[in-house]
């Protein structure tokens, strides 16, 4: 194991190892909702000077439906990057959208921000002679409100709100959320049904709830309230993970779950438009099909299209 701080609460959680090179974002803002402009999203929020600024997309991918020249389509509208608007929040940009400037209808996450090196003038640092870890008194972090193991049969809301992160191993199914419900499919069948599959997650989730001292180690600010606690384990990130159709290596971490993007494609005479999970076989991860979006009758017209969303999520270390 790296060089850093070791707590093992000997309850049979695993131990919590905080090393260089993790990093422990603060709370901005949740949101949701319809767009500002066409493919693209404004959202207002301060924003510390200095900081680094990440978005967690919990609702990242939408499929509109168009009529152009009187043909129905099928078009994906999901996040592709984010843009700091100075100090006043951020603007979300989408990706293609084959010459169409959709508005995003539904669009969900979180902002979160790195705290500049300035703000940490009390607080923990581990560090190493090439990355650091730096968690300050001022930052407000999101804690652990439930972790466990969550047995998934389609569709299952989560047991308390927040952001769902998990791991399994079931090369059979792909898994995603909808902002609201687990949602897992099978993908050994190919056909246009919308065939449910079965998965148990290793699941732990985060939201925005208020640390609580104890055991291990406790920060307070000068008011005396409690900003970061290892009893209640805090939200910590290894690094993030642009998902593609391709394996990559995730081992035993975490993973945020989500819609990581949209598919089209034909059968028979009908256009097949599904959103994509992910599918998780072993240390691998990847893009794979998941809900059945609709059925549409493509009139002869060539409405394929495969996308995964170029925003990136969020990998957790495996101590929780």
């Amino acid at each position: 194991m790296p060089e850093g701080i070791l707590i093992d609460y000997n309850d049979g959680r695993p131990v919590m190892a905080i090393t260089a090179g993790l990093r422990a974002p603060s709370f901005c803002t949740n949101f949701s909702g319809r767009g500002t402009a066409g493919n693209q999203m404004t959202i207002s929020t301060p924003l510390t000077p200095g900081s680094q600024v990440i978005v967690v997309p919990t609702k990242p991918a939408e499929v509109q439906e168009i009529i152009d020249n009187q043909v129905f389509l099928q078009i994906p509208v999901s996040m592709a990057s984010v843009v700091r608007n100075g100090n006043s929040g951020v603007i979300i940009n989408g990706g293609p959208q084959f010459g169409y400037n959709l508005i995003p209808q539904d669009w969900r996450g979180t902002v979160l921000e790195i705290l500049p090196a300035g703000t940490y003038n009390t607080g923990l640092l581990v560090a190493d002679s090439t990355d650091f870890t730096a968690i300050s008194n001022n930052a407000k972090l999101m804690t652990c409100a439930w972790v466990g193991q969550w047995v998934v049969n389609g569709s299952r809301a989560l047991p308390v709100s927040g952001i769902p992160f998990a791991r399994w191993d079931n090369g059979g199914v792909s898994v995603g959320f909808d902002g609201t419900n687990i949602i897992v499919r099978d993908t050994n069948y190919t056909g246009a049904d919308d065939v449910t599959g079965s998965v148990t997650l290793d699941l732990v989730i985060f939201n925005n709830t208020a640390p609580v001292g104890g055991d291990g180690i406790t920060m307070t600010n000068s008011a005396g309230q409690v900003t970061f606690s290892t009893l209640k384990r805090p939200f910590i990130y290894e690094r993030l993970l642009t998902v593609s159709d391709s394996n990559q290596t995730v081992g035993t971490s975490f993973t945020q779950l989500c819609f990581v993007g949209s598919n089209s494609r034909k059968i028979g005479d009908y256009d097949n438009v599904r959103f994509k999970g992910m599918i998780r076989s072993g240390s691998n991860i990847r893009a794979g099909l998941s809900r059945v979006v609709g059925n549409y009758y493509n009139q002869g017209f060539n409405n394929n299209f495969n996308q995964n969303i170029a925003m990136p999520i969020l990998v957790l270390p495996p101590m929780y």
